[in-house]
């Protein structure tokens, strides 16, 4: 529809146009491969469990950044452009997730302070499908790093009438580019478990 195609160009033309700002004396390329026994997103498995593989590729420039990223799910394949950058310490941006079927856009506000990471995210066209969480991290011992996440997801609800996400608790612990991660969602009794290994180039 027009709204739809509407914000797709406003996305594009601010990708494009912010990639085209960064000049060769700022810029920075970098790029990462995963793979995990289970994609955890805001406490929820989104691939039934099943393994998978992701990539993506940033642009970062003077206070801003630009990139992509992508994971195979079951049966689909997921695609993520994102724009942001830094404003007074807050790190401001949108985020399109593209599906082979579906696609929504946020806008999100992130903000650090004495260890903890704050962060805030809502649907562009809908801001009551929003995201709040915080983040602290902490050292376990030398070589060993771990991350507690407390989240919100508000994505309304699913097919039953119950809330599609809801709150969760996450821990990931970290060994170089190894990460275990242990997810407990309250309106799940089951909790997810994943093992996920990384590379950053």
């Amino acid at each position: 529809n027009h709204t739809t195609n509407m914000r797709n160009i406003t996305l594009i033309t601010l990708f494009v146009g912010a990639s085209a700002f960064i000049t060769s004396a700022y810029a920075e390329i970098s790029g990462n491969l995963g793979v995990t026994s289970n994609y955890l997103w805001r406490g929820l498995s989104q691939n039934g469990t099943e393994a998978s593989v992701s990539g993506g590729l940033d642009y970062t420039g003077e206070s801003f950044y630009a990139g992509f990223w992508t994971a195979n799910l079951s049966g689909d394949q997921e695609v993520d452009l994102y724009v942001g950058t830094d404003l007074s310490g807050f790190d401001v941006g949108l985020i399109k997730y593209c599906f082979d079927a579906s696609e929504s856009t946020e806008y999100y506000v992130g903000y650090s302070i004495a260890g903890f990471d704050l962060s805030y995210a809502a649907d562009v066209d809908d801001s009551d499908l929003s995201y709040y969480g915080v983040s602290y991290g902490f050292t376990i011992t030398e070589g060993l790093d771990a991350t507690l996440t407390y989240g919100d997801y508000d994505a309304g609800l699913n097919d039953d009438g119950d809330i599609a996400y809801g709150e969760y608790i996450q821990l990931d612990i970290a060994y170089g580019d190894l990460t275990i991660t242990v997810a407990d969602r309250d309106a799940d009794t089951e909790v997810d478990y994943a093992v996920s290994y990384g590379w950053g180039f």
